[in-house]
């Protein structure tokens, strides 16, 4: 099968990219033609299919006529329907499954490949296609106020990065693509937690247009740890909305607990002010780390927290702590009570509450060789629920399913 596989970034810039390239890798492992289209980037991986990628986008820094360029992409961007249609011109396509592509791709492509009727299939990362910041997420709490198509919110929140003029683009992109039927005509969305199906379904979506398929880990790639080096750890991403000041607190109201913090972001120097500021002398910052460098900082680890306060999807993070032998503590929100099963590889806790926060750390950092047995619970639920056999058998079903349709 000739699978067309989309994502704008072509490099391991975070989550979303390591689903997607692990996916690359899973069909290409299987027998399948996998072609990428992405943008370009100094950062790219190489690949024999960089000459039709379209241009870096960058909505940054940028002068009144950049950004203006720059804010027509996000609707509509002419480049990247051409270079698809040249793609396609050159190389048959039986499927075409994106990833995350809004704004430097844009929905764009949908058209030449329905007039090709090569099957739309779009993995959920987030939120986007009922939400215009795509993290229903805005002025820190949960936001729903575009429910029933009300995307003007948007604008009158300033959802977009605190920008009334990012705002107005979404707006404007959303009614656009709503109105274009882009979203609505994609034949089978894959939500990789049931949070985001059913808050699809909603929304307004068919529920058999949106099938349940979660991350998978490479447990090779994750060698079992029983090392305990005495401290927790939090990996990710460093905003606002991963709710790392409610870490903080608990963190200084468990003083014996010592914190690792991996991870950049927008918020790494208020955090760490905030931490000197308090005299929170049990968190240290190391910084972004990814490969073997996160593996050891997580295989010595005593367990793992995601404190988020967004409706999170399917983390790599807690798949991936469990893969290697740690218990995981997460807040009650989004597809994070989906992967942790309480009081056998973890603890949920009240979202955005820090005492509720603290209560479960030190129920763990107390309980050495309860820490042990729930990783060990963890690893095996792994193992058996969330491996890339399981995942490639149904991917390759809503693949059948769809072209089998088109034949």
């Amino acid at each position: 099968m000739n699978i067309l596989l989309i994502n704008k970034f072509f490099w391991k810039k975070g989550g979303s990219e390591t689903v997607f390239f692990g996916e690359k890798e899973l069909l290409e492992g299987n027998g399948h033609n996998v072609v990428p289209f992405s943008m370009h980037s100094d950062q790219n991986i190489d690949s024999e299919y960089s000459k039709y990628f379209v241009s870096e986008v960058s909505y940054d820094g940028q002068g009144l006529a950049g950004k203006l360029k720059a804010a027509s992409k996000i609707i509509y961007s002419f480049e990247a329907k051409k270079n698809i249609e040249n793609l396609l011109g050159d190389i048959p396509v039986d499927i075409a499954h994106f990833h995350i592509f809004q704004h430097q791709i844009s929905p764009s492509v949908f058209g030449p490949l329905r007039k090709r009727k090569i099957p739309l299939v779009l993995t959920l990362h987030d939120l986007k296609p009922i939400c215009p910041n795509y993290q229903m997420y805005t002025q820190g709490d949960v936001c729903e106020k575009c429910k029933g198509g009300k995307f003007y919110n948007c604008f009158l929140n300033k959802c977009t990065k605190n920008s009334s003029v990012k705002s107005f683009i979404n707006v404007v992109e959303m009614y656009f693509h709503y109105f274009m039927k882009y979203y609505q005509n994609v034949d089978k969305f894959i939500a990789v937690s049931n949070f985001h199906r059913n808050k699809m379904i909603e929304f307004g979506f068919p529920a058999e247009q949106i099938a349940y398929i979660p991350n998978f880990i490479d447990i090779e790639n994750f060698p079992y740890s029983t090392v305990d080096k005495g401290y927790a750890i939090y990996f990710g991403r460093l905003s606002e909305e991963k709710g790392l000041e409610t870490l903080l607190s608990a963190a200084q109201l468990c003083p014996d607990i010592p914190l690792v913090i991996v991870g950049s972001g927008p918020l790494e120097k208020e955090l760490h002010d905030y931490t000197i500021t308090n005299n929170i002398s049990n968190v240290e910052f190391v910084g972004y780390k990814s490969g073997k460098d996160l593996t050891d900082l997580l295989s010595n680890a005593s367990f793992s927290i995601l404190p988020s306060r967004v409706y999170e999807n399917c983390p790599m993070a807690v798949l991936e702590s469990l893969a290697i032998g740690k218990p995981v503590i997460g807040a009650d929100i989004g597809g994070i009570p989906e992967l942790i099963s309480e009081d056998k590889d973890g603890y949920i806790y009240k979202n955005d509450d820090v005492q509720a926060l603290v209560e479960k750390m030190n129920l763990l950092w107390n309980s050495p060789e309860k820490r042990l047995e729930m990783g060990k619970f963890g690893r095996e639920k792994i193992a058996r629920d969330f491996t890339k056999e399981k995942h490639y058998e149904a991917l390759m079903s809503v693949y059948d399913d769809l072209t089998t349709a088109g034949a």
